[in-house]
């Protein structure tokens, strides 16, 4: 396969930068640029109202990058002319790609805010489209592995259809990211555009929200106060966890090139949530912490692996590096730095 690519970013757009993975993005795109002859003008434009995101991530990247990262409070689902009058038109021209990862992302968060999980994948996504058409930029659309449901084949790869619930508590997330990939799909057919979309796994790191209801923070959490760890079901379920720094390589280079079809990123190693608990209890649980078990959430996912072929053939030296103990490992430290 070949595909063609480009060496570099001029500027880019990313909405939900106040997230944890929109955060990493941008601080990864601005430690790189700032490797070269960086021009003393914007590298990153980031959008947020904080809807699930921290502010602590944006004044983070505020005072490590004060020249270089622009940020714009706003709600992407209402129509972005306000992105518009305040970019100058030189601003504008400069910005080569525009990461779509505005969107709640967690049970907890898109099952409170479900119509709003719904909207940004639709008509925020269509914004971003239009702007990035207006501008000549190429869009970049977060999708999930939550796209495949509670899939019957594993490891998933992508031309698998999925096993998906259409009317129930996760809905609103998975059809929402089957919308947008729809879209994007429809989009480029009639307007002769190159936008792409990843397929995110299950992915950890420093600078989760605590509060997001995710396994591994759930844990860790848990563990470092002290408190039971919580399994929901009987913790034979499966998952592969990705460490943030390895999932946005992979991302920072499919968006480098023109591809326009889904590519798996992730980790492909598969632990059971028990084994999960039972890693961090052993490594991070203070004595009294046991492991308890709870009700299965309704349409749980039995399995998560991602099939990673593609993105192995696509871009060779690119693979997760980080293990599950070294991930653990600096997330724990982060967390325990952060709540103090």
């Amino acid at each position: 396969m070949s595909y063609t690519s480009t060496s570099h970013y001029k500027s880019v757009l990313i909405t939900g930068v106040s997230g944890f993975l929109g955060s990493h993005l941008a601080e990864s795109i601005l430690v790189e640029s700032s490797l070269g002859n960086i021009k003393e003008d914007y590298r990153v434009i980031g959008i947020d109202n904080f809807c699930t995101g921290l502010a602590s991530n944006v004044t983070y990247l505020k005072q490590k990058f004060p020249k270089n990262f622009l940020f714009i409070e706003k709600d992407v689902i209402q129509p972005w002319d306000d992105v518009n009058s305040i970019l100058t038109e030189a601003i504008k021209s400069e910005i080569s790609h525009v990461f779509h990862f505005a969107s709640p992302a967690s049970p907890p968060h898109y099952q409170r805010l479900s119509l709003e999980t719904l909207w940004v994948n639709t008509l925020g996504l269509s914004h971003a489209l239009r702007f990035a058409d207006d501008i000549g930029a190429r869009v970049i659309f977060s999708s999930t592995s939550e796209v495949y449901g509670d899939p019957d084949v594993s490891p998933q790869p992508e031309n698998y259809w999925g096993n998906v619930n259409s009317f129930g508590p996760r809905a609103c997330y998975d059809e929402a990211k089957r919308f947008g990939e729809a879209l994007i799909y429809s989009w480029n057919l009639r307007h002769q555009t190159k936008h792409g979309l990843v397929r995110i796994f299950n992915t950890y790191g420093p600078r989760m929200n605590p509060n997001d209801g995710r396994v591994i923070i759930n844990f860790l959490v848990q563990a470092l106060a002290g408190q039971d760890l919580t399994i929901y079901g009987d913790g034979r379920q499966t998952r592969s966890f990705c460490f943030v720094a390895d999932l946005i390589n992979g991302i920072k280079k499919y968006a480098l090139t023109d591809i326009t079809f889904p590519v798996n990123f992730g980790n492909d190693r598969e632990f059971t949530v028990l084994e999960l608990a039972e890693k961090v209890q052993a490594h991070f649980a203070k004595k009294q912490s046991q492991i308890v078990f709870l009700e299965k959430a309704k349409d749980d996912p039995a399995q998560r692996r991602p099939d990673l072929s593609l993105a192995k053939k696509l871009f060779p030296e690119w693979g997760p590096k980080v293990t599950l103990e070294e991930g653990l490992s600096k997330t724990a430290q982060w967390l325990q730095l952060n709540s103090r």
